[in-house]
This record gives structure tokens, C-alpha cells and sequence, in this order.
């Protein structure tokens, strides 16, 4: 649907352009554009083209700086891998390989050269001249001393390469060589070929150790971490697993239904990884040989490759497309029209950020991945999270029926929760001054915290029933607790009852003060929303919802109040005269959670559908919904800063999302230029759209 509306625009475009004296005026002409953009950002962003849908958003906001685009953006440059240099070189760019230390960059190329390239600045250190015919394959010794290299008519090359001078000639294969790799303690190099062979040599020597036969030529080799092992792959449609001790095949790797181009151990030499231009990758069970999973690519594959760890694929197309791969369930992470050619090599960095491609129209990309992931899944302790609440701006408390616990989110390292509270935690409130956490227990009980020590401060009982909602005032001088059906209010600094408010006929699912403390929003099983009159203890509405109402917001700005629950929209509601404003999202029912950004301007909601759709505050525009969860989404919360929004599902896991890129865009029409450089594009303005750019010479 959306490339019909862009086809659509595009017409409505050119039609402006062709018309005489009917031409549109400048604010619609603008408005057309941005309108353009727009449609080319959402189709960029549906197919993960991050990089052309972060440009096509900033483009549209130079036109138009519309809510939809910021989002548009935000979303695109938390995703997209920016380009650190490109160049073109003539003739293809066959081979590529990182040094240990990730800090110079090897290629291989039709002209017969091996080039050495620092992968920061993207400043040519050298070219190694000796072969006659071009260079297929590029390998670093695990101590990063010699460089080994291979292509037609077969021999192999070895390179003190920090000296630019050659250090020994192996005569190897009949034919081209393919593939190279040295054994984890450098004391081995093996090859494949043409000549449908795979060859071990003593590195020192020069000397044949082993030999096996393919039945057709050979793409790939790689070493196990033990060294034991040897994992080659082949047009014949098989990879194979050599045991270099016995010299015997261990493993037959078969189900590919085209040439299997590359291959890999993990880390622990327990997995390995084959993809073929089957557009397929499988992933075997080292030890075993059994097929444990397969990803299947939209699209061709010519070359791949994988991070030790199995966490980042990095697939070259035949089309010129370069995709980034989930190493864990095979998503589509990233696509980027990176070469007007074939992609002729890829190759990963160690550390896991950095990759490269190389392309047959003779383009050398390095690229980076985000330094934080737009998205993080938290797997702590197997238990079903009800409540979140942030004391910090990365600090989180969660809460369940098996206790409360604090996560401390620090970029760079794996995030586990501290031990807090064993009693149940079944909802959550921070106080405005970060120093207190509310906790509503399973036994009718309030518990008051200290934000920093977790020690119980105190203790108020009486609620009936569970207490599903807490709520602190905006001085931080009340405390609200829900009851089933009463609301009592608490006196924060002595613990003392100061009101009980009564109406309701069945459990309060939620409570909202507004943003002056005089009004209190509850919403309950009863399926009634009320409003209370704080400092007089009465009620001021009652709202019929129909359906029981499980979540209830007021917007910071104006008193508007936003309520949501089963088998009901979300609606806005004028709260002084009672009067509905607006309905957002006539098809979004089973709301569970509602969060609203500190600035006011997004509200976030989820519930039994997938995902957390996100809203613009105050015209209800939907902006996007956040995947990657399964099940029902029960609990949200922002970061105190608004950079983070959490969510956490029925399946027992916390989502961190990124929200900073689209809380605090940069200024509309501010460095598209720069833009467009950091991810190797240019602006045809003749023919209205984004390209890839060329590689510098």
C-alpha cells in the first residue's frame, strides 16, 4: 500500500512540475515534498534501509517538520550502520580480511594487488605487488604478523606486510584458490580451491600436511577454536568437517540446494554456521553434524560472514545489497544498496561493530554499526514483570508477584537485577524528587522505599484486597493507594491517613494525579473512570467506560486525561467538563499500560495486541509501533530523561528502546548535507531521489 501512495505522490508531482500557470503555490509545492519524503522514508524503514530512511525523514523536515517525520528519523538513526570511508578501485574487490586487533584492513583485487588499509581513517598503509592474476583470498595469522594471500593461478603468498615485503611463495593449487585460513595457533594454513581440493601446510615449511577431496571446487575454509578440526565448504552443495588428527571426514554437512559460500566455527567450537546461494543459512551442531536452524534471505547471497560469538551476519547479494542478520533468530537487522555490482566480499571486524564489503564495481565500504542497539532484550530471572518504574534516568525497579528488583542500565556491559524485596510487587510509583519508591503489594499493603538503599521506610496497610495502583502527588506529599474499591490517601512524611475516597464498586486498576496535585484520575474494574477532588476528598466526574478500565494518564500541559482498557479505544477526555475530545485508534483494544514522555509530547501504549504503539501528544497522530516481544505487553515506563522507553511482556522478558534520537531530534533542515555523507549518499535532485555515492578514488 504505501508504494502505491509514493507512486501516486510521485505522479501528483510531476504533474505539478509540467503544469503551466497552474503550478502550486510554495507552501503546497513544500508540502508535496515532504509528503514524498515521507512516503520514501516508510517504505525505506518497512524494508530496515535505515540509512535512506533516516536521509528521506531529514529531507521531508526540511520541507515540512512534521511529528511523523522526527519519528521517522529518530527511529532510523538509532538503526543504521554509518559509512566510515569508501573507495573505488578499478576492478573488482574479491577478498577481504580485519587483523586481530580490528585496526588495518586487508583487500584483495582483480588487479593483482593486496592493499592495507587503517580502518580508522581510511588512509592507504600499503600495496603488496607479487601476484600476477587476481587475488581471491586474504588471511591475518592469529598474532597478526603475516598476511596470506591467494588467487590465480594457485600458488600462495605470505607477507611480512607491516614491512611491505614478501616472505615466502608457496606453489599450492592446480587452480585459483578461494579460501584461506591459518589455524588458531599459526602454525598451519589451509587452502581451497578450483582444483576441488583442500590443502593443510605447514606454515613454517611450506610443506603439504594434508589433503581432501570436494567433489566440485572449494569456496571456504575455516579452523575449529581447538585447532582439531577443519570446516571447508563447496559448490558441490556440502559442507564438511575434517578431523585433521585422524585425517578423516567427521561430518558431512548436507541440505544446502546450491554452492555453500562460507562457513564458521563459534567461539566455543561447539556450532558452525553455512550459508549457501540457496538463500539459506543453517546452522549445525559441530560435535553431532545436525542441522539445528535455518534462516531464510529474501533475497541472493554471494558471500557471508559471522561474528565468533554468532551474534551479527553480515550477507553480501549478487543485486549489490548488503544485509545485517540477528545471529540469534535470523531477523533482517539492516539492508543497505551499498554496490551498483555484485558484492564480491564482506568481512566482520573482532569487534562485532565494524564490517566491510567489496563490491565487483570496485567499491571498498567500511561501515559501523550503533555503538547502544535501537532495542535490548533483558533475560533476568524467569518471572512475569507487572509493574516498572525508573528511580533514575538509568536506574529501573521492576516489580512482580516474586518481589521488586533494581536494574542499573550502563551501556557496554550485560545488564543483570540486583537482588531487592521478596514481597510481591504489583505496581509501582517513584516520587517526583526520585527519592522514595511506592510499592503495592499482593496483601493490601503500601510499601514506602528508599530510592538509593531499597530499605523499607514505611509500611501502610489497610487496602482491601491487592493494591494495584500507587500514585505519589506531585509535591510528593501524598501518597494514593487503590484498594478494591477504595482510594486512601497517606501523608508521605508521617505515615499518617489523611482521606479515603469511596465510589468505586469493584478493584482500582489505576490511579494519575494531574500535573497541580488538586485532582486525582482513578480507573477500575467497575468500568467506570472518576475524578476526585484532592484537598476536599470528593468526586468531581464519572465516565462510563462500558468495559473495565485497566489504565488512566493525564497530559502535563493541559487537564486532559487519557484512559484505556479492554475491548475499548484509548480516548481523551476534557476532565472539567467531562467531555470527550478524541478517540486515538478506533481498532486499538486490550490496553494494559499507558506511559506518557516527560515533555508530554508522546504517549506510549500496549496491551494484548503486539507491540508498544507510540502517539503524538496533543494531536493523537499514531507514530510507529515498537516489536520485538512476544505476548501481551503489560507494563511500560520513560526515563526520567525521556531517552529510554521499557516495556515488559508475557514472555517474561524487558525491552529496552531507544527514545532519545526522537525526543530530542536535531533542528529540521539542519546538516543534511552531513547527513547524506555519513551513510554514503547523494541527493539526485534531477531525478528526485537518494543514491548510493561513489567510492573516493
Amino acid at each position: 500500500m504505501r508504494w502505491w501512495c509514493l507512486m501516486l505522490l510521485l505522479a501528483s508531482c510531476s504533474a505539478h512540475r509540467s503544469s503551466g500557470g497552474g503550478a502550486p503555490d510554495e507552501a503546497n509545492a513544500r508540502d508535496l515534498r515532504a509528503r514524498i519524503h515521507e512516503a520514501r522514508g516508510e517504505a525505506a524503514a518497512e524494508s530496515r534501509q535505515w540509512s535512506m530512511a533516516a536521509a528521506s525523514f531529514a529531507l521531508a523536515r526540511a520541507s515540512r517538520d512534521s511529528l511523523a517525520a522526527q519519528w521517522g528519523q529518530g527511529q532510523a538513526v538509532d538503526r543504521a550502520s554509518t559509512l566510515r570511508w569508501s573507495k573505488r578501485i578499478q576492478g573488482s574487490v574479491l577478498a577481504l580480511a580485519f587483523t586481530p586487533d580490528g585496526r588495518v584492513l586487508a583487500s584483495g583485487h582483480y588487479d593483482s594487488v593486496v592493499r592495507l588499509w587503517d580502518v580508522e581513517r581510511g588512509e592507504l598503509l600499503a600495496e603488496l605487488k607479487g601476484h600476477t592474476a587476481e587475488v581471491h583470498a586474504v588471511a591475518f595469522s592469529p598474532d597478526g604478523r603475516w598476511l596470506a594471500s591467494a588467487g590465480r593461478p594457485g600458488e600462495l603468498r605470505v607477507w611480512d606486510w607491516r614491512q611491505g615485503k614478501p616472505h615466502a611463495v608457496i606453489p599450492g593449487h592446480a587452480d585459483v584458490v578461494l579460501g584461506l585460513a591459518f589455524s588458531p595457533d599459526g602454525r598451519r594454513l589451509a587452502s581451497g580451491g578450483l582444483d576441488k581440493a583442500v590443502r593443510v601446510w605447514d606454515f613454517e615449511t611450506g610443506a603439504e600436511q594434508l589433503r581432501f577431496e570436494h567433489g566440485d571446487y572449494v569456496i571456504a575454509v575455516a579452523f575449529a577454536p581447538d585447532g582439531r578440526r577443519l570446516l571447508s565448504t563447496s559448490a558441490d552443495r556440502s559442507a564438511r568437517l575434517w578431523d585433521l588428527e585422524s585425517r578423516k571426514e567427521l561430518h558431512r554437512l548436507v541440505g544446502h540446494e546450491e554452492r555453500v559460500v562460507a562457513g564458521a566455527f563459534s567461539s566455543d567450537g561447539q556450532r558452525v554456521m553455512t550459508a549457501a546461494g540457496d538463500r539459506t543459512v543453517r546452522f549445525w551442531d559441530a560435535r553431532s553434524g545436525q542441522l539445528t536452524d535455518v534462516f531464510r534471505n529474501a533475497c541472493d547471497v554471494s558471500v557471508a560472514a559471522i561474528d565468533s560469538g554468532f551474534q551479527l551476519l553480515v550477507q553480501g547479494g549478487w543485486e549489490g545489497r548488503v544485509q545485517l542478520v540477528d545471529g540469534h533468530g535470523g531477523a533482517l537487522l539492516e539492508r543497505m544498496d551499498a554496490h551498483h555490482a555484485a558484492v564480491m566480499s564482506v568481512a566482520l571486524s573482532p569487534d562485532g561493530r565494524t564490517f566491510a564489503s567489496g563490491g565487483m564495481d570496485g567499491v571498498l565500504d567500511v561501515w559501523r554499526r550503533p555503538g547502544a542497539p535501537a532495542q535490548v532484550l533483558l533475560r533476568g530471572p524467569d518471572v512475569w514483570v507487572e509493574a516498572l518504574a525508573f528511580s533514575q534516568d538509568r536506574e529501573l525497579m521492576t516489580g512482580s508477584e516474586e518481589g521488586w528488583r533494581r536494574w542499573r542500565i550502563a551501556e557496554g556491559r550485560e545488564l543483570r537485577p540486583e537482588v531487592g524485596g521478596a514481597e510481591s510487587a504489583v505496581s509501582l510509583a517513584v516520587s517526583p524528587d526520585r527519592e522514595r519508591i511506592a510499592v503495592g503489594t499482593l496483601k493490601g499493603k503500601a510499601l514506602v522505599l528508599d530510592a538509593r538503599s531499597g530499605r523499607v521506610l514505611l509500611e501502610l496497610p489497610g487496602a482491601n484486597g491487592s493494591v494495584r495502583a500507587v500514585a505519589f502527588s506531585p509535591d510528593g506529599a501524598l501518597l494514593a493507594v487503590a484498594g478494591d474499591p477504595d482510594i486512601q490517601l497517606w501523608s508521605v512524611s508521617d505515615s499518617r491517613p489523611v482521606g479515603l475516597l469511596q465510589g468505586h464498586t469493584g478493584r482500582v486498576w489505576a490511579l494519575a494525579f494531574d500535573s497541580t496535585g488538586r485532582r486525582l484520575a482513578s480507573g477500575s474494574k467497575d468500568t467506570t473512570v472518576r475524578t476526585w477532588d484532592v484537598e476536599r476528598r470528593q468526586p468531581l466526574l464519572r465516565l462510563d467506560m462500558g468495559e473495565p478500565v485497566r489504565a488512566v494518564a493525564f497530559t502535563p500541559s493541559e487537564p486532559h486525561l487519557v484512559t484505556a482498557g479492554m475491548r475499548q479505544p484509548l480516548r481523551v477526555w476534557d476532565v472539567t467538563e467531562g467531555r470527550l475530545l478524541k478517540t486515538l485508534g478506533e481498532k486499538t483494544v486490550g490496553v494494559l499500560a499507558l506511559a506518557m514522555s516527560p515533555d508530554g509530547r508522546f504517549l506510549a501504549s500496549s496491551g494484548m495486541e503486539a507491540g508498544v504503539k507510540v502517539w503524538g501528544l496533543p494531536s493523537g497522530e499514531p507514530l510507529g509501533t515498537l516489536t520485538g516481544q512476544q505476548g501481551f505487553v503489560a507494563a511500560l515506563a520513560f526515563s526520567p530523561d525521556g531517552a529510554l522507553l521499557v516495556s515488559a511482556a508475557s514472555d517474561r522478558k524487558l525491552q529496552l528502546n531507544r527514545f532519545d534520537s526522537v525526543a530530542h531530534p536535531p533542528p529540521a533542515g539542519a546538516g543534511i548535507d552531513q547527513l547524506l555523507r555519513r551513510y554514503g549518499l547523494v541527493w539526485d535532485e534531477a531525478r528526485f531521489r537518494l543514491t548510493p555515492a561513489a567510492g573516493s578514488d
